[in-house]
């Protein structure tokens, strides 16, 4: 378990490893006044009934703020690349339907991003990491709107999946890293910022139609978000603590494994392939089915994120109230609200009222649902870089693979009803993996399947 550390505030936690260790700990590291302090944190941290509130120091609030505008930047990118992608495919002579290859190319350095955050976040310091990410993409926006080559433009979003995965998956990680188990809250605030900064967009574009400035005026934004980055307090410079699944039995060393990861990044691929997957054709399933009348598609999208804004927005407010034993029980109601929203449509495929409904309920229940996935994996994983990466992977990877698969099911006769099904499987599926999350932990205290097993901590003699 070598690296695999978490830098928690010192008002809350205990240092037990000085920078610079060999990332192993044994038994002798830890004294008998740590290892009761470290098993009062375990215990309130595990119990299911307990409500992490903590007071927020003034240098947490400016990091925490900082991370915010920095999964901001990456909604503001996404967001421009397909609002300008007319302008960028006149540029190299083509139209925009003729490069749809390019969004693919993000995706592979979307997933390589994500990838790699696990390593660059553990090699150095996350600040760090992500103010070269952050000036890596102000470089590329600047440069972007002069590009008039086919092949460099897909090299440019290629970068640029790669720099805004390295920044998002970084916001998550360092969030963790600053707030410990009351991050939950703050990262879903984190996926408010990713949606609510594509608004930016279209504001610039109402100033100016000049592409150039347009794009001059998102990094300028950048840049500032950069300078918060880099110059604001570094949640890394105390030290770490403890940060690993429990010793295997018999030995001095941790046993990691990443299963309850590796399940909470596939609900992630699920739902977040689901929203992206209707936001991009949700327009072409109103063309092919006259269900509603042609002019009112973009007014069914906007629908569709006013909603899912105002799920992320309460489901923020939500998640500071709720306890390990709740959490699951309101992500489910979510994801069965979700999932019956599609059957509606489905039961009634011919009624322009129950698609309006479906889509506007599906969006209220969709909103916090990412959110609450990264809550659930704070609290009941122990927080390294190679944790968040995992789940973060399962985001970029079902941003670019679960249209692509729609796309073909489409084309080979599943026709517009396609686009229904995958939606509603993407609310079901996580269904199962959810209640299952528990037992998949390495942690005694988490699964009830150990608790007699072992101990992640050692424990008192009896008395």
């Amino acid at each position: 378990m070598k690296g695999e550390y978490q830098n928690i505030p010192e008002e809350n936690f205990i240092s037990v490893l000085p920078e610079g260790g060999d990332g192993v700990i044994e038994e002798e590291d830890i004294d008998d006044e740590k290892a009761a302090a470290m098993k009062e944190i375990m215990r309130d941290s595990a119990n299911p009934n307990t409500v992490v509130h903590e007071k927020i120091s003034t240098e947490r609030w400016i990091m925490g703020t900082g991370y915010l505008l920095a999964m901001g930047v990456c909604g503001t990118v996404l967001v421009a690349l397909g609002s300008t992608l007319e302008e960028l495919a006149e540029n190299v002579g083509y139209s925009a339907t003729d490069i749809g290859s390019v969004f693919i190319a993000r995706g592979i350095g979307a997933v390589l991003g994500a990838v790699a955050s696990a390593k660059l976040y553990y090699w150095f310091k996350g600040n760090h990491v992500m103010t070269c990410s952050l000036l890596i993409i102000t470089a590329l926006l600047c440069t972007l709107p002069f590009n008039h080559n086919y092949t460099m433009l897909h090299v440019y979003f290629l970068f640029l999946g790669l720099g805004t995965a390295i920044t998002d998956t970084g916001c998550q990680i360092m969030t963790r890293k600053l707030h410990g188990k009351a991050a939950g809250p703050w990262l879903g605030a984190n996926t408010v910022a990713f949606g609510i900064s594509g608004a930016f967009v279209p504001l610039i574009e109402i100033i100016t139609e000049k592409l150039t400035i347009q794009y001059y005026i998102i990094s300028g934004v950048i840049f500032g978000v950069t300078l918060i980055i880099l110059l604001g307090p570094n949640p890394e410079r105390n030290g770490r603590i403890m940060a690993g699944p429990p010793k295997r039995e018999g030995t001095g060393k941790f046993s990691p494994h990443y299963h309850v990861e590796l399940a909470i990044s596939f609900m992630v691929f699920c739902l977040i392939g689901g929203k992206v997957t209707s936001t991009a054709y949700l327009d072409t399933y109103v063309d092919q089915t006259g269900v509603i009348d042609e002019s009112k598609e973009s007014r069914l999208v906007l629908v569709l994120w006013i909603a899912i804004t105002i799920g992320r927005l309460a489901g923020v407010q939500d998640q500071r109230f709720l306890t390990n034993k709740s959490l699951p029980i309101h992500l489910s109601v979510l994801l069965v609200g979700g999932f019956l929203s599609m059957l509606l449509i489905l039961w009634f495929p011919d009624s322009g009222e129950c698609l309006w409904i479906g889509v506007a309920f599906y969006g209220l229940f969709n909103g916090p649902c990412v959110g609450y996935c990264y809550d659930l994996n704070n609290r009941i994983t122990y927080p390294t870089e190679k944790s968040m990466s995992i789940v973060m992977f399962g985001l970029n990877f079902g941003a670019s693979l679960v249209p692509y698969i729609t796309t073909l099911v489409w084309n080979h006769n599943g026709g517009p009803k396609t686009l229904i099904v995958v939606i509603f499987l993407s609310m079901f599926v996580p269904l199962p993996l959810l209640h299952l999350t528990k037992y998949l932990s390495y942690d005694p205290t988490v699964n009830p399947r150990l608790k007699n097993a072992y101990s992640s901590l050692p424990q008192d003699e009896p008395a």
